[in-house]
């Protein structure tokens, strides 16, 4: 009879039911007036999008805890059945749910006039999800078909067995060598012979390899970007806070950004227009890219010009805004540096070696989680910090790189100010990393997540997939790599610029 762990059982579901409840709690902190009582469909989406992401992040702290670092796991609960529908579910939502729901919306902003047909809605977003996961179902088959395996090193040890007094048998590398043993069981000869065993991988796991991958690729660049990024945007803010003005002075920086707002509306119709016109001629190549990325630009030019505003009634209704609220920022920009600090030091400490198929040079934080991991919670808790801040690295990676390259979408989450559309967007990106977030963590916390079902399909299974394995190893590499030139650039432009008066449209 197998006896589960009924304590482990019920602090599990606890803390999925508070993860519904905190990912509801930042659906309503960051949407827009203009949704509270409409759009349930997406809101539906994202709460379980964001439930969903969170879990893939815990199943590590679930798995160690499941396992007590033993081989044989005391817990009872199958981990490896657990991890792998999490990850079906998770590439689901991201290849099908998500996008559906980002073309639905884009379809309803295409129709004329102001009600929304549903019904072409619809087809607009099939429109474009039906070639999509057609020409990502035909990549994948390729894939499996060709390289579905993994190549696993292994070390075969061949001999002549010796019975001991008891005729038990234990194979080991330290009997190797031996001319004789009576006592214990061995063998008489032995002969180590390295080698590569191919091990066929199911199609599930290859799927969420594949993902994965992707996910790894948005995570080495725009969690590069954000490590450097989110820090100093933390503590930038609060060194350059709205400071107090004079009447005359808001009075005249209100006309500027009034005669900016006109321009940016007249724009707006114009290229309005225009994007009706191309959906309805079916505009596609080089035309419609130029369009989307005119549209973008014209995206940034609308944030910017209402940060600006926003900023300016700070500085004269609010004689500077709330200083307690800019000083929790200014402490969240310091815990934030010394975490990319943590971050960075653990990296080039342990997974850089890993990566160079070297011994790490430092456990660092396998050792910290290996030793608060003995009071209750507490490991979950710091483990937690570290992950969720590499997500949040992620998505400062998405909106600073996105106002930089012309040809990024942008969606900026605001308190209170979000759309629906951009909450979809950013919980698509959540979800499709937090995967590569689990597996990066699995790799940096190796000897903490030992004997674990997420070490054995990420560490072994993905890890050692044919084509892919060495982009893994590439990844850490690229990841520094941004984050070193987003520390450049930070260093070489410390402030932004503002753009009052640079205009992406002209009339």
């Amino acid at each position: 009879m197998v006896h589960v762990d009924v304590v482990l059982v019920l602090t599990t579901v606890v803390f999925a039911i508070l993860v519904i409840i905190a990912s509801i709690y930042f659906l309503v902190y960051f949407q827009h007036p203009d949704d509270k009582w409409v759009a349930w469909f997406p809101k539906v989406i994202v709460v379980l999008g964001l439930s969903i992401a969170c879990y893939n992040i815990f199943l590590l702290p679930l798995d160690v805890a499941n396992q007590k670092g033993q081989l044989d796991a005391p817990g009872k609960i199958p981990m490896t059945q657990i991890s792998i529908a999490f990850y079906i579910v998770t590439v689901i939502w991201c290849l099908v749910i998500v996008p559906f729901t980002v073309f639905f919306y884009e379809g309803s902003d295409e129709d004329d006039g102001d009600q929304k047909s549903t019904p072409s809605a619809f087809g607009y977003a099939l429109k474009w999800l039906v070639p999509i996961l057609v020409f990502s179902a035909g990549v994948i088959a390729a894939l499996y078909w060709f390289s579905g395996y993994a190549d696993v090193k292994a070390t075969r040890l061949t001999g002549v067995l010796t019975p001991g007094s008891d005729m038990s048998f234990a194979a080991s590398v330290a009997y190797c060598g031996r001319t004789t043993n009576v006592a214990l069981t061995g063998f008489t000869q032995c002969y180590r012979q390295p080698g590569t065993i191919h091990a066929s991988v199911s199609v599930l796991v290859y799927i969420v390899a594949i993902v994965s991958f992707v996910g790894w690729v948005l995570f080495s660049i725009f969690g590069g970007v954000g490590l450097v990024a989110l820090p100093h945007d933390w503590v930038s803010q609060f060194l350059h806070r709205p400071k107090p003005i004079t009447a005359n002075e808001y009075k005249e920086t209100k006309k500027e950004i009034g005669r900016n707002s006109v321009l940016l509306m007249e724009a707006g119709k114009t290229l309005n227009e225009e994007l009706r016109a191309a959906n309805r001629s079916g505009l596609s190549g080089r035309s419609w890219r130029r369009l989307k990325n005119r549209e973008n630009e014209f995206r940034k030019d609308v944030i910017i010009l209402e940060l600006h505003y926003r900023t300016l009634e700070d500085c004269y209704r609010n004689q500077g805004g709330n200083f307690l609220l800019q000083l929790g920022l200014f402490i969240a920009g310091i815990i934030g540096s010394i975490l990319s600090l943590v971050w960075f030091i653990h990296i080039i400490l342990y997974l850089i070696p890993w990566a160079l198929h070297q011994n790490p040079y430092h456990p660092f934080l396998n050792n910290f989680l290996n030793a608060v991991n003995d009071v209750p919670f507490v490991g979950t808790v710091f483990y937690a910090l570290f992950s969720f801040y590499l997500l949040a690295c992620v998505l400062k990676g998405v909106a600073t790189l996105g106002m930089k390259v012309f040809f990024l979408p942008i969606h900026p989450l605001r308190v209170g100010e979000s759309l629906m559309n951009s909450i979809v967007f950013n919980t698509g990106v959540v979800l499709i990393c937090s995967m590569s977030v689990a597996q990066f963590c699995t790799l940096a916390f190796a000897k903490f997540a030992r004997y674990t079902s997420n070490q054995s399909i990420f560490g072994v299974q993905m890890q050692n997939l044919r084509g892919i394995q060495y982009g893994y190893d590439a990844f850490i590499f690229i990841l520094l790599g941004f984050a070193f030139l987003t520390g450049c650039y930070t260093l070489y432009r410390p402030r932004h610029k503002r753009r009052e008066n640079r205009l992406s449209f002209q009339v």
